[in-house]
């Protein structure tokens, strides 16, 4: 079977560089509307089956968009993993060529899926959680400020946090707004939501920073929010498992829904027992829960149930190990 060709696009904010798993050497493309019909037309003539680009903010979209549209399959990959793949490759030097051709070379050697393009809508729910998340940050700046502010400067420091607080309360109701809009998108939020504790902000957050809810295994799913343990052995050191990397803000915003669920649902709540009774600490629990939370989420999507009929809201879920 012959080795596929795969492009790497190594996005920046004004030019696109890339490369072939075939060749040493790199070209750039303008990253604009002329730039990604000469980079699609290049691609269809190297024979190229797959494009493999990182996740850059919002400068990959455009390609992305284009690329789909003219047929040709796009992998987006987590910038950290690419990074240390790269890393291991023992490439020292970085420039955007050489960034490019090791893209394409992780195509080859890791093959990964295509990463199917959110939908407009998807795309604009993840902007307005994304910009509510950064106000939420500068009202928390600024209120530690005031507290420990000189009375000269409390008053334009006030000014400032009630101006953050109307952009995040405006922010939530366009959030809202959104999410009516798109019928599947709403139809998803709204199902989300009969899990206990998750309002409308955290199902919004979910569709937009988790799509592959319901497409992956309850394992995937926790290992892409970062809740999956990972054994710390070595020789005769034998460390506790801990939990990292993942999406660390969505892991951050279902920590108060899973607090929630443990004090209101009986199954979640004496599996919290157990995992106290036998030494967990408060925090190993919750993060426990979190998984198994996340795996009913993952089941409710796929299957197309709401949380009350699942075997958890029927009372019939089986205890399962941590």
């Amino acid at each position: 079977m012959a080795t596929p060709i795969v492009a790497g696009i190594d996005v920046g904010k004004s030019t696109l560089v890339a490369a072939l798993s075939t060749s040493t050497r790199s070209r750039s493309f303008p990253n604009a509307e002329a730039g990604w019909q000469r980079l699609i037309t290049w691609v269809r003539e190297q024979q190229g089956t797959l494009v493999i680009m990182e996740a850059t903010g919002r400068y990959h979209l455009g390609i992305w968009e284009a690329l789909e549209g003219a047929g040709i399959a796009v992998a987006v990959g987590n910038p950290q993993q690419l990074h240390y793949w790269i890393k291991s490759q023992g490439q020292r030097a970085k420039t955007d060529g050489l960034d490019a051709m090791q893209l394409a070379r992780y195509g080859v050697a890791r093959q990964p899926k295509p990463t199917p393009l959110p939908s407009k809508p998807k795309r604009t729910i993840a902007a307005l959680v994304d910009r509510r998340q950064q106000l939420i940050k500068d009202q928390t700046r600024l209120g530690n400020q005031l507290e420990l502010a000189d009375a000269a400067v409390v008053d334009d420091l006030a000014d400032q946090l009630a101006d953050v607080q109307r952009r995040i309360r405006a922010m939530e109701a366009k959030l809202e707004t959104a999410t009516a809009a798109d019928a599947e998108t709403d139809q998803r939020v709204r199902q989300l939501q009969t899990a206990p504790g998750v309002a409308h902000l955290t199902a919004a957050r979910l569709v937009a920073d988790l799509p592959e809810l319901g497409q992956v295994s309850g394992k995937q799913i926790a290992a892409l929010v970062g809740v999956a343990p990972f054994d710390r052995q070595s020789g005769r050191v034998n460390g506790p498992a801990r939990i990292g990397g993942g999406r660390a803000t969505l892991r951050h915003a279902l920590y108060p829904p899973i607090v929630t669920t443990i004090r209101c649902d009986p199954t979640f709540a004496a599996f919290y027992a157990r995992l106290r009774a036998k030494g967990k600490s408060v925090n190993q629990a919750r993060i426990a829960c979190l998984r198994r939370f996340l795996g009913v989420l993952n089941a409710m999507v796929r299957l197309g149930l709401t949380w009350a009929e699942t075997k958890v809201g029927q009372r019939q879920f089986l205890p399962l190990a941590a």
